[in-house]
This record gives structure tokens, C-alpha cells and sequence, in this order.
């Protein structure tokens, strides 16, 4: 039975850094010698466009630090097409709204940073953590103060073993992948921060209507995660040998079309598999 929720379940993932203090900790980790987080405030996680030809942006989470900086947080649980434009665009868009009209704004633009946790790896990863920031491309040094900033936390490339781990954001990652497979609490002593990421996270702290959202996200991704396995066998039994390109797009069909089967929302299968409704319609 487990004790502790899937990070990687949607109501998981916003119950986790629903909570303000959590979210903080999570951040000042991230940004560890960076900057320091004092304060959140959560903003409506839907940006309506700027002008009718522009999408409206729907976040996971959205928020605030007391002097206006915002922060994006992230769950993704498999590779999308376009996935770093998409991530980037959202950033560009939170930084565009910063403007003023008027001829006495002088374009002083407060940091954005987009933190995205990840349940895969892409060919661009070098390592369990990426960074992506506007720099020089000659020196590879960033230009003055950090404005824009990404960081992709994949779970896939994260190996260390608890001992390993010895930064808090080691340690908090260490304990959101793995953390839904605890019968003990590792770091849960050690500081104040774990201990209210694992209370926080545990299963008896949600109320019956959570709970019940909760199983039916565990429900379908579950079902994801067979349906995926089972596209990426069939496609290898049918020899798709069509190159890296065509045959990922290949097994992202495989999986859409296995889901519709199984009745699942268009919606949820343009999430999880990164093709349009159109596409998924015409399956």
C-alpha cells in the first residue's frame, strides 16, 4: 500500500506545491546561490491572450515573489513536439506582460524562471538538471542580470542513491521521484523542508474528494504507462525501423489510438502523447 502520493499525477503535483511553503523550499533549492524566495503569492494560472490571435496559457502553477518575480512550475510526463519552444514561449509571454504603456516605462524587466519536472530525458540533456538562459554565444556567459531562466529536472537521468545525494535539491528530487515507493521517511529528520514536503505528500493528509481525484489520475496513468509499453513493443514487433524521428512519431500514434480505445479524453491524450486533437481525431 502506498504512503506517499506520484509527483507525477496531476492533483499530486498541485496538492505537493499547492502548498506555499513547500513551493518555497522547492524553489530556494533550486536557485540555491542564486536567489532566495521570502514570500509567494499564487496567480491565476491562466494567461488570457494579448491580442485573439494568440492561445490562451494554461500553467500548472504560477507564482509570485514579493518583489514581482514569477515563477513557473511545471509537470510533464512525456516528450512533447516542440516541448523547449513551448516552454520558452511561455516564459516570453510572462515577460511581455511586465510591459507598461507610456513613455516613462524604461523596459526594467523583473526575472521569470520556469521549472519544469520531468518524467523522461531528451536527446539535449546532458545531465539530470539543464539550465537553459539568454548568453553570449562567443563566451557562454549570460548578459547581466539572469531575466529569463529554465530548468529541466529530468527524473529519468536522476540516479543518485539516497547517500549520494547531498544538496537540498538532491535531496527534495531524490524524494519526489521515489518517494510514492517509501515505507520509511529518508531525510525526514534531517531538515524542516523534507519533513513538510513528506507530510504534505502523504496520502492520509488528503480529504475524501482529494483522494478520489487523486486514485482516477493514478487510474489513467497507469493505463498511460501500459499503454506506452505496449505501443513501443508493437512498433518494434512491426519493425518500424523508419529512423529516431519517424519512429517516436510512430509510437506516439500507437499510444493515442490505444488510449481512444479505452475511452480516455481527447484532451488527456493530447497531454500525454504531444499530438494535436485533429490528429487524434483522424486516428
Amino acid at each position: 500500500m502506498e504512503k506517499y502520493v506520484n509527483i507525477m499525477l496531476d492533483r499530486a503535483f498541485k496538492t505537493v506545491f499547492g502548498e506555499k511553503q513547500v513551493a518555497i523550499d522547492f524553489i530556494n533549492a533550486a536557485l540555491e546561490g542564486e536567489r532566495r524566495v521570502k514570500d509567494l503569492i499564487y496567480l491565476d494560472k491562466e494567461i488570457q491572450p494579448e491580442v485573439i490571435e494568440q492561445r490562451t496559457v494554461i500553467f500548472d502553477l504560477l507564482c509570485e515573489d514579493v518583489d514581482g518575480s514569477k515563477f513557473i512550475l511545471e509537470m510533464q510526463n512525456c516528450p512533447q513536439r516542440y516541448f523547449f519552444n513551448r516552454g520558452f514561449y511561455y516564459i516570453c509571454r510572462m515577460v511581455s506582460r511586465q510591459g507598461e504603456t507610456g513613455d516613462n516605462w524604461k523596459y526594467s524587466l523583473l526575472p521569470v524562471y520556469g521549472i519544469y519536472l520531468l518524467n523522461f530525458c531528451l536527446p539535449e540533456f546532458q545531465s539530470w538538471r539543464t539550465d537553459v538562459v539568454l548568453a553570449n554565444e562567443a563566451t557562454g556567459k549570460t548578459f547581466g542580470e539572469v531575466k529569463l531562466k529554465q530548468i529541466y529536472l529530468s527524473f529519468d537521468l536522476f540516479n543518485l542513491s539516497e547517500e549520494e545525494c547531498k544538496t537540498p535539491l538532491e535531496n527534495m528530487v531524490y524524494i519526489l521521484k521515489n518517494m510514492n515507493l517509501f515505507d520509511m521517511s529518508p531525510f525526514k529528520e534531517k531538515n524542516d523542508a523534507f519533513k513538510r514536503l513528506l507530510d504534505v505528500a502523504n496520502l492520509e493528509a488528503m480529504t475524501a474528494h482529494e483522494r478520489a481525484v487523486y486514485d482516477e489520475n493514478l487510474k489513467i496513468y497507469r493505463d498511460w504507462r501500459n499503454t506506452l509499453e505496449y505501443a513501443v513493443e508493437e512498433a518494434e514487433e512491426k519493425g518500424l525501423k523508419k529512423g529516431v524521428k519517424e519512429g517516436k512519431a510512430e509510437e506516439q500514434r500507437l499510444i493515442a489510438a490505444n488510449f481512444k480505445k479505452q475511452g480516455v479524453d481527447i484532451e488527456t491524450i493530447a497531454r500525454c502523447t504531444g499530438l494535436s486533437v485533429k490528429e487524434i481525431d483522424e486516428l
